[in-house]
């Protein structure tokens, strides 16, 4: 809307100018006003049609495999709670006590007692979700597709694909 209203002003004041250099007895510096506004609204209209750079003209649609969001999982399996991961870099996963924020707050789980303050980050990077273990107690753990399951190093980063189950403590988090 903004780029028709940006072209239909350049046109009228282009309009303008050429009526005042051909229909008037209008000073030079009239004229050149007004073609000088009529350009700025010529550049702003072209340049909203331009695409910037690094971006796509058209919607960007994820890959299957682009992970957006965490869930929390019940004893069976069944959705309890879900945080949008899409376009975001980190995320702490702990409870949240006052002092602190936490982006996936676990307090309310069954096992909110067995969760560290600030348990585990995810962290976004080259295309791709890692998570961390910074809990000193209870660790962090994670089942894969496949059903081969990995206790997690303190401070060691495993990258993360659809469908993994985190295990904070004994909560479990689907990444989908």
């Amino acid at each position: 809307m903004k780029k028709m209203i940006n072209w239909l002003i350049a046109l009228l004041s282009i309009a303008i100018a050429m009526l005042l250099a051909f229909g008037t007895n209008a000073s030079g510096l009239w004229i050149f006003i007004v073609m000088a506004f009529s350009l700025l609204h010529v550049v702003m209209a072209v340049k909203r049609e331009a695409v910037p750079a690094g971006r796509i003209a058209c919607k960007s649609v994820l890959p299957s495999t682009a992970l957006t969001e965490l869930v929390l999982l019940g004893e069976e399996g069944d959705r309890l709670a879900s945080w949008n991961i899409y376009g975001k870099n980190g995320i702490v996963i702990g409870r949240d006590v006052g002092e602190n924020h936490v982006t996936v707050n676990l307090e309310n789980s069954a096992y909110a007692s067995m969760i560290d303050v600030e348990h585990a980050v995810l962290n976004y990077s080259g295309d791709s979700w890692y998570i961390e273990d910074i809990s000193e107690r209870n660790g962090v753990s994670i089942q894969k597709q496949d059903g081969r399951k990995y206790k997690l190093a303190y401070g060691k980063p495993c990258r993360l694909e659809k469908g993994d189950i985190v295990c904070v403590a004994l909560t479990r988090l689907q990444i989908l």
